[in-house]
């Protein structure tokens, strides 16, 4: 790498973390898209006709785009953005840009 790209590199890492710092709406959009999952979890304890197998066997019901929702965010709370990519361009059927370059 040259020293530019190196420096490039730096300043976009220091813009990710700078935006990331102040911001709510990840931690607002991952306490919305896991409520449903609260619910029924919290369903199962309280009531006693629900078991856990209910509670799973709920959310596999739930819509796939739902799970892949999920999933996702799972991966970017975890700092998993490569394979969100890779996820994202599956599910799309596009190419990596890797591939594009060739």
């Amino acid at each position: 790498m040259e020293e530019g790209e190196i420096k490039l590199k730096r300043v976009e890492h220091e813009i990710q973390e700078d935006a990331m710092s102040n911001s709510w709406k990840d931690e607002f959009l991952v306490i919305v898209f896991t409520l449903p999952i609260w619910v029924v979890f919290i369903e199962a304890f309280i009531n006693p006709d629900v078991s856990m197998k209910g509670a799973m066997k709920a959310l596999q019901a739930m819509p796939e785009w739902y799970q892949n929702v999920l999933f996702i965010l799972v991966l970017v709370v975890f700092g998993l953005k490569t394979i969100v990519v890779k996820f994202a361009d599956k599910m799309l059927g596009t190419k990596p840009k890797d591939e594009e370059k060739k």
